[in-house]
């Protein structure tokens, strides 16, 4: 009879490796806006067991976990606080990583930022300008999800399923969109907003495309394994997929979501830390 580690091992080589003894991780890091809390810390140290154990089966791991330094959240923070944008994102990565040390995480093998991937991002929505999966309204450059066929086989949900329970960041943005499941690749800047420069306009990359560019030119198409939180398995993670099928790129080829730290009651924890 297999014991446990066996039986975990056993499963571990049955994923279909790109290269054998080796495996690629992408895992959706933090967007530093705030100090992280509990349930940072209990996502963060799933994927870390998991790291340390298939190091420990002799496989070579190679993980990619970004850090979102441009966000919606960040510039409202720092609007309601006066501060340079920057300053806050600089040093919420700095708790960040001074907090996952402390739980004694590893630090990841690459550690992307979006802000360094601006012009790999804006070459990305080109492209899917190019092929007519994307479209321009009056605040920015927007997916349609429509030319992909299969839209929400990753969240193994119906649209409409899928449209209410769309996490914490708003499934529905403008009025001008083909589709309520169409999301924002570019962002026009609001005067006084960061900003950079595109052939659309000066403004800032969406939240879906980030990923899957640093994924892509880190790990190279057809990587193994892509991680994070259940609450990204829709919108985050079907529409990081979706551009990638849309421009024809081989993507993640397994997918592995962790649960949140919930209460006596089941539901998940509320996030509580001091600003």
């Amino acid at each position: 009879m297999l014991n446990l580690y066996d039986t975990a091992t056993a499963k571990i080589r049955l994923l279909e490796q790109r290269k054998p003894g080796e495996l690629s991780i992408y895992l959706c890091g933090p967007t530093v806006y705030g100090p992280p809390h509990i349930g940072h810390g209990r996502a963060t140290l799933v994927y870390d067991i998991l790291r340390r154990y298939l190091e420990w089966t002799g496989i070579k791991v190679r993980l990619v976990s970004n850090i979102t330094d441009i966000d919606d959240k960040i510039i409202n923070r720092a609007e309601r606080e006066k501060r340079p944008w920057l300053d806050i994102a600089q040093k919420c990565e700095t708790v960040w990583f001074e907090s996952m040390s402390r739980l004694g995480v590893m630090r990841p093998t690459d550690v992307p930022r979006a802000t360094e991937y601006v012009d790999q991002i804006v070459g990305l929505i080109a492209e899917l300008v190019a092929k007519n999966a994307a479209y321009t309204t009056d605040d920015g450059i927007y997916m349609s999800t429509s030319v992909v066929k299969d839209y929400g086989l990753l969240a193994q949900q119906n649209i409409d399923e899928m449209l209410a329970g769309g996490g914490d960041r708003a499934v529905f943005g403008a009025d001008q969109k083909k589709h309520p499941a169409d999301f924002v690749l570019w962002k026009f800047s609001k005067p006084g907003e960061p900003a950079w420069p595109s052939p659309w306009g000066e403004g800032r990359p969406g939240w879906h495309s980030e990923c899957v560019v640093m994924s892509l030119e880190l790990l190279g198409e057809g990587f193994d394994l892509h991680c994070g939180g259940a609450d990204l398995r829709f919108p985050h993670h079907e529409n990081e997929r979706a551009q990638a099928v849309a421009l024809g790129k081989d993507f993640a080829h397994h997918w592995m979501h962790n649960g949140f730290v919930v209460d006596t009651e089941g539901e998940k924890c509320p996030r509580v830390w001091a600003t």
